[in-house]
Parts: structure tokens; C-alpha cells; sequence
């Protein structure tokens, strides 16, 4: 079963959702922090039959947050029928896990014509007093600090919730009827906390101020209340009462797709009207960055845009391993005159590829979305290891790029490239006390500090003003370990790459800058040295400052 991805406009904010199969729409919400994609066997299995439609949640995954500062479950609500309104959906069948079921159920208060049948995947309900425990005591600010310990906090938290129910709360009348907590979904769950930020607590604000118990009276479509074992929300199904009549209780397998096999049974009894339209085209949102996917022969690739103009569009690639949406900040400052579209490379961010490629497979798979996107002529700037893609697709598609710049490209001569390959990037193991966070926040923070980074000694020290901003590095952080399987085999191709043979031929103009903070600042000048008649420059820090050199070259 194939899973395509997909952003929706609604209004002003992009949503953004997962969608299997044909036919009549089945609509599924995921728990807070996670994202659509804890929902994949879900979605597997009902598009089987059906058109099988995970949103994220506004404010998680990939989805933009609600214009509301302390949003309720009304406006998520709202939020929904809005999205519906966007993709052409009149009916659904509506399926909501822990906190996506909150939404669910005022979704179907509201809108009862909408929803033929309502699955609730585990239903959060408290008494007054434990909901007014849980707004005190269950969500800690989101603070990035210097010391990376925000990660762990917050990874451990997540851990601790297979310990005891609430996690805060360790008494033996707490603790949980369950095994550890898979590190894998740990991670992924965290990851999504990061995501999220400081937007992480809304969503769940929002459910423990509703008034859970008695929104079950207000129901009139058919409801499945389900419990699964091990779920941490199946004793709440007690505090629930006598239901409304078409109302019931189940109880469940605890593996997704046992539930999901009983959960299309039910659905196949309360089929939803009228079929479900094909994804709208993506929308661009005037004044702000706009997210779509693009195919090519491995899968989707993730692409930011923004700005217009008649300037020639601009090609950003990141530095890699990472994500576009470190270079955000440099997207906004060039947008005046020209359209600038930023993509996550193959295999990092959020583009599809398990494994990892090679410089030459990436400079190919960045052709065919150029081409998927209609852009034949570009200026394209690459930074660091996605200077050296840049580099690669300059030389086999030479006629397509008008100007090139790269930023700090991996110059790097084959005997330090030899020395740096084993040490610079180590495979990123899941660790139970969330070491394998720290380790990678002390990596990309040294980088600033030190040359290379894991050399600590008086020799490796560097003398510049460093860039250490948490909030930045943990957009870095979060770039890297949305494909952490990647890490060491990303660097270890880039490292094997002769890049001097690509820059020798390089024919159009061609700008070197680097930063003085950058890590590979110190080897620029090489690159410009094979480049045949290149324009060399430091540049600014500052993406406002680097966003002038760069127009300035470009307009030249």
C-alpha cells in the first residue's frame, strides 16, 4: 500500500496529511505530540478499502499552527471542518486516538450530518481534579538552553510514561501495567515533541480544559468508545456512564492492526457518502514559506518556496545531513525579487529514501524534481555537504544552472577527508537515558568551538564569534534526526567524494563565500582556486547579510 503525502491550503496555514486508497473517506486524528505518521497501519489497512485520509494536527508534524494563542478544542474543531471544507469531503468516517479524539468527538457534536460513524482509539477522560492536575503538573515550558538538556528532559519524560501514568505522578497506585517503552517510538514520539515546541503544550491544554465526561452526552452518530491493553487511557472508559443510544464500549487488541481490522469491520456497518475528491493542487500562501512534495524515481522530495519576481528562481540546498528548513531565515531575506524554493535532499528531512545516496545520485534526483517543478533555468546555491551536491549538478547539467554559489563546500584535501571520515560522524544509536541526544547537540555545538570538533585540545580550539543559539541548533538537531539512520552514511559519502574534480568543471559563474564561523570555512579558498575564474568572498553571518552577497552576485 502505497502512502503519499500531501499539504492542503486552508485559509492562511498549510495542513498537512497522509492519504492511501480510493473511495469513501475515512478521516484519522493522531495523538498529541505524535503526527500522522503514528497512524500508518491505520491508514494502510483502510485503504484498503476506502480513501484513508491522517491529518496532522494544526501545530504538529507538518501542519501550521491555529492564529490563536490558547486555542480550544472548539477551534481544533473548527479547524477540521475548515480542512474538510479545503479537500472537498462532506462525509467520513471519523477516527481519533487519545488526545486526535477529543477533537473527534466535538468535531461530531458539532457536525453530526458529517460523520457516518466515530472511532475513538483510546478516549482521555478525568475528573475535574485530575484535569486541573494535569494543566499544573504535565506540561513544562519548551526552553532550548545551551546545554542540550532540554532534549533529554524532554526524552526521558517520555520514557517515564511507560513507568507510571501520569508521568509525574510515581506512586505504586500509578504505576504502569506495561513494559518498557519501545525506544524507537520513544524516539519518534520525542522528535515530534521537538517538532512541536513551544507549540507542544496547546494541543494538550486544550484537552485537559475540555470537559471530557460530558461531551459523551451530546453525541447522536454512532460511536465506538474502544480500550486496548496496555493503553494508558482504558481505565477512563469507566468514567464514561451510560452512553447515548448508538453509543458503545469495546475493548480491543493491543496491536494496531488487530484494532484496525476490527475498526474497518465496524466502518464497512457505517459506510460514509460520496467518494472522496483527488488531493487538491498545493496552494501557495502569499507572504510565507509554502511545503509541497514532488516525485521523482526514489519517492517524494520535501520543497519549501517563497518569494516572486523577475529575478532567475533560486535553488537552495542545505547542508546535508540536515534539512531546508535551517535556511529558512536566508529564504525570507531573498524573496523580494525572485522565487526561492529550498529542497530536503534524498534521505534527509522529510524526503523519502531509506539509504543513503551518493553525491552523483543526489545531483540526479535534485534534476528530476527541478524538472518536476517546471524549472529549467535557475541560479542554485548549495551549502557545505549540499555545496557539493550543488557542484554535482552544476557539472552534469551544466545548461540548466545560470549561476552557482556554494557556501563552504567540503573542499577538503583527500589525506584530512581520510582522517575525518571515521571520527567526524558516528552511527546515531537510540540510547535509553537519551545520551545519543547529547552526543549529537555536543557534536554540532563543538563545531563552533573546535577543529574538528571532537579534537578538544589547545590545537583544535577556534577563535570566532560561534553561532550557538539553541533555538537555531535544535532546528539543526531536528534536521538531522528525522533521518538519524543516515547520519554517518551521509558524511561518510561526502567524505568519499572527490569534490576537486567536480569544481575543475564548473563552467558557469560561480561565487565562494564562507562564513568565518563555518567549519569548513578553511578551505574556500581551495575551491575557488579550481574553479576557472570564480568570485570568492567571506560572508556575513547574519542570513539578512549573506542574503545582499548573494543578491549582489546574482544581479551582477
Amino acid at each position: 500500500m502505497t502512502i503519499a503525502r500531501h499539504f492542503v491550503t486552508v485559509g492562511t496555514r498549510q495542513v498537512h496529511y497522509r492519504r492511501a486508497g480510493n473511495g469513501a473517506p475515512v478521516v484519522l486524528l493522531h495523538a498529541s505530540p505524535s503526527s500522522s505518521w503514528a497512524l500508518t497501519t491505520f491508514v494502510e489497512r483502510f485503504g484498503q478499502d476506502y480513501a484513508a485520509i491522517a491529518l496532522d494536527t494544526p501545530g504538529y508534524g507538518l501542519s501550521d499552527p491555529l492564529a490563536v494563542e490558547s486555542p480550544e478544542i472548539g477551534d481544533y474543531a473548527e479547524a477540521l471542518a475548515e480542512t474538510l471544507d479545503a479537500l472537498g469531503i462532506e462525509q467520513c468516517a471519523l477516527f481519533g486516538s487519545h488526545t486526535g479524539a477529543t477533537v473527534a468527538i466535538e468535531f461530531a457534536r458539532r457536525y453530526p450530518a458529517r460523520v457516518s460513524v466515530a472511532l475513538f482509539d483510546g478516549y482521555p477522560a478525568w475528573p475535574d481534579h485530575e484535569r486541573a492536575n494535569m494543566l499544573r503538573e504535565y506540561l513544562p515550558p519548551w526552553q532550548p538552553v545551551w546545554t542540550g538538556l532540554h532534549l533529554v528532559e524532554f526524552f526521558l519524560r517520555y520514557r517515564e510514561m511507560s513507568i507510571y501514568w501520569p508521568w509525574y505522578d510515581r506512586r505504586k497506585a500509578t504505576r504502569a501495567a506495561a513494559g518498557g517503552r519501545n525506544l524507537e517510538m520513544t524516539h519518534r514520539i520525542t522528535l515530534a515533541g521537538f517538532i512541536a515546541g513551544s507549540g507542544y503544550a496547546k494541543g494538550y491544554a486544550a484537552v485537559f480544559r475540555y470537559p471530557e465526561i460530558e461531551a459523551v452526552q451530546g453525541l447522536s452518530v454512532p460511536t465506538c468508545f474502544a480500550g486496548r491493553a496496555e493503553d494508558s487511557l482504558i481505565e477512563a472508559l469507566k468514567l464514561l456512564g451510560t452512553l447515548p443510544a448508538g453509543c458503545w464500549q469495546e475493548t480491543l487488541p493491543a496491536d494496531d492492526a488487530g484494532a484496525a481490522q476490527r475498526y474497518a469491520e465496524i466502518i464497512a456497518v457505517h459506510p460514509p457518502a460520496g467518494i472522496a475528491p483527488p488531493p487538491p493542487e498545493t496552494v501557495p500562501v502569499p507572504g510565507r514559506i509554502t511545503r509541497r512534495f514532488v516525485p521523482w524515481h526514489g519517492g517524494e522530495i520535501l520543497v519549501r518556496e517563497c518569494g516572486h519576481g523577475a529575478g532567475t528562481p533560486l535553488v537552495v540546498l542545505p547542508h546535508v545531513p540536515g534539512s531546508s528548513e535551517s535556511c529558512e531565515p536566508l529564504m525570507r531575506a531573498l524573496a523580494g525579487s525572485r522565487r526561492v524554493v529550498a529542497l530536503d535532499p534524498p534521505g534527509n528531512g522529510d524526503s523519502d529514501m531509506a539509504a543513503v545516496l551518493s553525491v552523483g545520485e543526489q545531483a540526479d534526483a535534485i534534476g528530476q524534481a527541478l524538472t518536476a517543478l517546471g524549472l529549467d533555468t535557475v541560479d542554485l546555491y548549495g551549502h557545505n555537504g549540499g555545496a557539493s551536491i550543488a557542484a554535482a549538478v552544476a557539472t552534469a547539467d551544466g545548461n540548466r544552472i545560470r549561476r552557482l554559489i556554494l557556501d563552504a563546500p567540503l573542499a577538503v584535501p583527500a589525506d584530512v577527508r581520510n582522517a575525518l571520515a571515521p571520527h567526524y560522524a558516528h552511527p546515531i544509536e537510540i540510547e535509553t537515558d537519551g545520551g545519543h541526544l547529547l552526543k549529537l547537540w555536543h557534536a554540532l555545538r563543538n563545531e563552533q568551538l573546535y577543529w574538528p570538533w571532537y579534537n578538544e585540545g589547545l590545537e583544535g580550539v577556534r577563535f570566532v564569534e560561534p553561532d550557538t543559539d539553541p533555538t537555531r541548533m535544535t532546528v539543526l538537531l531536528i534536521g538531522i534526526l528525522k533521518q538519524h539512520r543516515n547520519y554517518q552514511g551521509t558524511y561518510a559519502a561526502l567524505f568519499s567524494d572527490d569534490l576537486s574534480i567536480r569544481l575543475r568543471g564548473i563552467a558557469c559563474p560561480t561565487l565562494v563565500c564562507a562564513a568565518e564561523n563555518d567549519p569548513f570555512a578553511r578551505y574556500h579558498d581551495i575551491a575557488a582556486d579550481a574553479i576557472p575564474g570564480a568570485t570568492r568572498a567571506v560572508a556575513p553571518s547574519a542570513p539578512v547579510d549573506r542574503a545582499v552577497l548573494i543578491r549582489e552576485f546574482l544581479d551582477a
